[in-house]
């Protein structure tokens, strides 16, 4: 079994959720869905980060980038396993940085676009995210403030795709993008039949509350 079959198992196992049926989960762009990949659940896996380090690396290197960077805190152990994994295995490794939600408030950069950024940029940058919907967050809170850097960005990578918008977003935004899997490819078949298991709970439990016991006088 190659890595990437091994990671698609392991996220089967380890990081997709399902909701009760009747109590979907929020997520991040404010949708509603019965399912979240909690993608943590992987990369915080020591199997799981050393197969999706060595994944992403090998995308990475297809953009000829000299950086790899994300928005905090979800790439933040991605980007520095990448970064750690090349300097391992190449001559020209990789540097690695983050991306502030908020701008630092402190230090001698805490003023102007550095402020959203700790570690080293170099260009050019491929971004890198675990999971991504509908991209919007990727534009506006990454892609953006490293272009008022004057930075290439190369290309956006991420382990899955939950196929909501972000690619059709990211070819308006003239920026190359690539998952390691995509919702309906890898994961809807599994998804939906684990839905499926927990509709069929939350009918038979409203079923009974449906049945009003006899009373006998």
């Amino acid at each position: 079994m190659n890595n990437k079959k091994i990671l698609e198992d392991l996220i089967k196992r380890k990081a997709i959720l399902i909701s009760d049926y009747d109590k979907p989960f929020k997520l991040s762009s404010g949708e509603f869905s019965n399912y979240y990949y909690n993608s943590k659940n992987c990369i915080l896996d020591p199997e799981g980060l050393d197969i999706i380090s060595d994944l992403l690396l090998k995308e990475a290197r297809k953009f000829k980038v000299k950086s790899v960077g994300g928005l905090e805190t979800g790439s933040i152990p991605l980007v520095t396993a990448i970064c750690l994994k090349s300097s391992l295995t190449e001559s020209d490794p990789l540097s690695a940085f983050f991306v502030r939600k908020e701008p630092k408030k402190h230090g001698p950069q805490s003023n102007g676009p550095l402020a959203f950024f700790e570690g080293n940029l170099l260009s050019p940058i491929v971004i890198v995210d675990d999971v991504i919907t509908t991209g919007k967050s990727v534009i506006n809170k990454t892609l953006n403030r490293i272009k008022k850097l004057g930075m290439e960005v190369s290309g956006i990578i991420c382990i899955i795709d939950r196929e909501q918008g972000a690619e059709e977003l990211f070819k308006e935004n003239n920026v190359k993008f690539h998952a390691l899997f995509r919702h309906s490819a890898n994961f809807k078949e599994y998804i939906d039949n684990k839905i499926d298991e927990k509709k069929k709970i939350y009918e038979q439990k409203q079923k009974k509350k449906l049945e009003v016991p006899s009373v006998s006088h």
